[in-house]
C-alpha cells in the first residue's frame, strides 16, 4: 500500500503539458490577429492608413433611361464638323495695274476754345492772359464809387492780324449784387444773363474794333470798404485771351478822426 502512493501518475502529468501547450499555442494565434496597437511603441507607425476604394459604376435602376455621356463637340468618324470656322473680312480691292493707291483721308475735328458755358470761367483776380492778333480791354471812367452810384463798364477788342477773327465772344462774370442795365454792342449783340455779360460779336475784320458797353448801379444796401471787380474773357478760333483786372473801390464804413 505503501508503494502504490509514492508512485507519481504519469498520465495526469502529461494532461497538464497538453493543456500548457494549448494554451500557448491558442495565445499566439490571437496575439498574431490583433492591430498593430498590440505592437511595441517602436513598431507603431505614427499615422493611419485609410483605404482607397475605387468607386464601381451603379447600374440604372430598372425602368430608368441612362444619361447620355457629355457631348465634346467632336466629329464622329465620317461625320462633318459642327464647328463655326472663324469669319475675316475680305481684303480690301486692289487697285488698276499702273495706278498707286491712295490712302483714306480723315478729316481732322475743328477745333475750338469756346466753352460749353460761356460764364464757366475763373473768377476775376488772376494775370491776364494774352492773345496773338487780338487786343482785349476793360475800361470805365470811374475808380472810386458810393453806394447808389451807376459805373460805366466798356469792353473793347481790336483785330491787329491780317485775318479776320472769327466768331468773336466776349463772357464777363458779374457781381450779382449789381443791378445791371442792357448791354449795347457795335455789332453782332449782347445780353445779360444771371451771372455775367454775354456778348456774340461774330466775325471781326483786320484793323477793326468792336465794343460792348454795360451800366450797372450799385445798390443803396451795398457794404462800404469793399472793391467790385470785373475781368472779362475773350474767344476767338484757337484764341483765348482775358482783360486786365478792373476795379472799383467804395469809401470806408468808418474814417479817423482829423484836426481837433
Amino acid at each position: 500500500m505503501s508503494e502504490q502512493h509514492g508512485t507519481p501518475n504519469r498520465n495526469g502529468g502529461g494532461h497538464g503539458l497538453w493543456i500548457a501547450v494549448t494554451a500557448a499555442v491558442l495565445l499566439a494565434a490571437v496575439i498574431s490577429a490583433r492591430p498593430v496597437a498590440w505592437a511595441r511603441p517602436s513598431q507603431a507607425p505614427d499615422y493611419q492608413t485609410v483605404p482607397t476604394l475605387t468607386p464601381t459604376p451603379r447600374p440604372p435602376d430598372p425602368g430608368q433611361t441612362p444619361e447620355p455621356p457629355a457631348s465634346t463637340n467632336t466629329p464622329g468618324p465620317g461625320q462633318p464638323s459642327t464647328a463655326t470656322p472663324a469669319v475675316t473680312a475680305p481684303p480690301p480691292p486692289l487697285p488698276p495695274p499702273g495706278q498707286t493707291p491712295v490712302a483714306p483721308t480723315v478729316a481732322a475735328p475743328a477745333r475750338s476754345v469756346t466753352p460749353r458755358t460761356c460764364l464757366a470761367v475763373p473768377t476775376p483776380g488772376f494775370a491776364p492772359v494774352p492773345l496773338t492778333t487780338l487786343t482785349f480791354e476793360g475800361l470805365s471812367d470811374q475808380f472810386l464809387v458810393v453806394p447808389g452810384q451807376a459805373i460805366s463798364l466798356r469792353l473793347v477788342v481790336t483785330n491787329t492780324g491780317k485775318a479776320p477773327a472769327r466768331n468773336v465772344l466776349i463772357c464777363s462774370p458779374l457781381p450779382p449784387e449789381l443791378v445791371k442795365g442792357q448791354p449795347q454792342a457795335s455789332q453782332g449783340r449782347a445780353r445779360v444773363d444771371r451771372l455775367g455779360l454775354v456778348a456774340e460779336l461774330g466775325d471781326l475784320a483786320p484793323g477793326k474794333t468792336a465794343e460792348v458797353a454795360l451800366t450797372m448801379t450799385i445798390p443803396a444796401s451795398y457794404p462800404l470798404g469793399g472793391v467790385i471787380e470785373n475781368q472779362a474773357w475773350l474767344f476767338s478760333g484757337d484764341q483765348r485771351g482775358t482783360t486786365r483786372l478792373l476795379t472799383w473801390a467804395l469809401p470806408p464804413a468808418w474814417l479817423p478822426a482829423t484836426g481837433r
